[in-house]
């Protein structure tokens, strides 16, 4: 799994996927964060927009608003506002 990080997506209501990923792409409030394996730490505020996840040579997308994104040990985790798939 030298290849993957692990994502978390949450809302205050729940968790709504936890996963090992290849690669995402998340609305920071500035624009578009690119996260690949080995990423530096960053925290920034979520913008609006489509949150996509490849995995396994697949791609899915919710949209998210609001929160906030922390990426750090490999591991980025997505605390939104809301989340619809």
């Amino acid at each position: 799994m030298a290849d993957t990080f692990e994502i978390e997506i949450a809302t205050p209501e729940k968790l709504v996927i936890q996963q090992h990923a290849e690669f995402a792409e998340i609305p920071g409030k500035d624009g578009y964060l690119g996260v690949l394996p080995g990423h530096a730490a960053l925290l920034s505020e979520l913008g609006e927009g489509a949150l996509s996840i490849t995995a396994d040579g697949k791609t899915e997308s919710l949209t998210v608003s609001g929160g906030y994104v922390e990426i750090r040990d490999n591991r980025v985790r997505v605390l939104a506002d809301r989340v619809e798939r």
